[in-house]
């Protein structure tokens, strides 16, 4: 069986993943463009929400690739029993 990938999560993971490495790895720190740096305390650049975004994605990844198994909750509830 062939699982089908789903486009726009692949996307939105290569969009994340770059932008983590653009974030992360500046050529020099002392010349940073100041919307990908972090804010201070206070505020919100687009550097804040990559973490987020990741998440995002690894939450729904899980979901769809859990989606079509079988919940085997109540066998595996049943064999720590007692009788």
């Amino acid at each position: 069986m062939q699982k089908q990938r789903i486009e726009s999560v692949d996307i939105l993971r290569g969009f994340t993943i770059v932008a983590m490495i653009l974030v992360n790895t500046p050529r020099n720190w002392n010349a940073v463009y100041p919307s990908l740096l972090h804010a201070q305390w206070h505020g919100l650049t687009p550097t804040d929400l990559i973490f987020p975004f990741f998440l995002f994605i690894v939450g729904i990844s899980i979901y769809f690739s859990y989606k079509h198994k079988e919940n085997n909750f109540r066998i595996k509830k049943a064999s720590f029993e007692t009788e």
